[in-house]
């Protein structure tokens, strides 16, 4: 079986390879935007289609930071022109698409988690896009192609942006045991969020591309909220050095319109995927990993 992963160069892209490569019998093919811009090279990205002939693609390629313009361009219209080639060229193929928990109105409660039928309101230029990418999807749908949409929370693992919490959080602890001063300097300690592990997520976007159901909508979580100080805590107890002092620098009118993050799996569940790693343990690789890079 071939397989496409789109975002080749990318944080959770790098997981999913990775795991695709323990599965017997599949060949995996990741695209970066150097090989193919999707947003403008619509000609090369139709000329990979047809020479490639994917049986499952996983759009992953996407910005998660810039202008309403670029993200609109490298979200919803890169989206746009890769459904359209696939429908042109590669009609059969199985799509998964990687969407975001910032696109719901609520952040939910322990008791009352959000699923994936509660209302959508997508927080900021980022969760916007991606919305506007679920709504190619479900066109694509609705016009006989085969996709599921993967609303994924925040994945944790090695090679992560250092724009993300937990990418900036193992850059710093890093270089704190390199010899920098130790102290490290964040915003807002309190909101709570369900952090995930990559691989846990690279597992789960396979899984619903065996088991999904066409159309379909899926919370890829841990269904556990953790507070970012609590997150802090096991940064500070995986380090090497210590101790290591935390300092927040609030900014004035920053605070999240979202404080706790509460996400229902069960309809992933349902299909026979469970998570598998803690989150310490993901930290645990992530930070290794950042150590061997460094």
């Amino acid at each position: 079986m071939r397989v496409l992963i789109t975002g080749g160069g990318g944080f959770l892209a790098g997981h999913l390879s990775a795991y695709l490569q323990t599965i017997a019998d599949l060949e995996v093919r990741s695209l970066r935007r150097a090989d193919c811009d999707l947003a403008t090279d619509q000609e090369r990205l139709s000329a990979v289609l047809r020479g490639f002939k994917p049986a499952v693609v996983f759009h992953l390629a996407g910005r998660i930071s810039g202008s309403e313009s670029d993200l609109d361009r490298d979200n919803r219209l890169a989206t746009a022109n890769l459904l359209t080639a696939l429908r042109n060229d590669c009609p059969a193929a199985r799509v998964v698409f990687g969407s975001t928990a910032a696109v719901y109105a609520e952040g939910g409660t322990a008791a009352t988690p959000t699923m994936e039928s509660d209302r959508t309101n997508p927080r900021g230029s980022y969760g916007t896009s991606k919305y506007a990418c679920e709504q190619e999807a479900r066109s694509y749908a609705e016009h006989g192609g085969w996709i599921v949409i993967a609303r994924m929370s925040n994945p944790v693992g090695s090679n992560m942006d250092v724009s993300l919490l937990c990418g900036t959080l193992a850059k710093q602890v890093v270089e704190i045991e390199r010899g920098k001063v130790p102290v490290v300097t964040l915003r807002d300690l309190s909101p709570k969020r369900d952090f995930i592990s990559a691989r846990d997520c690279a597992r789960a976007l396979w899984h619903l591309s065996q088991f999904g159901k066409s159309g379909e909508t899926y919370n890829v979580a841990s269904a556990r909220s953790t507070s970012i100080g609590e997150v802090v805590e096991i940064y500070k107890s995986l380090a090497r050095v210590g101790p290591i002092e935390v300092r927040t620098v609030p900014v004035k009118g920053e605070r999240s319109p979202v404080q706790e993050q509460w996400l229902s799996n069960a309809k992933l569940l349902a299909l026979g995927w469970t998570p598998q790693m803690i989150l310490r343990q993901a930290i645990s690789d992530q930070l290794d990993a950042e150590r061997a890079r460094a």
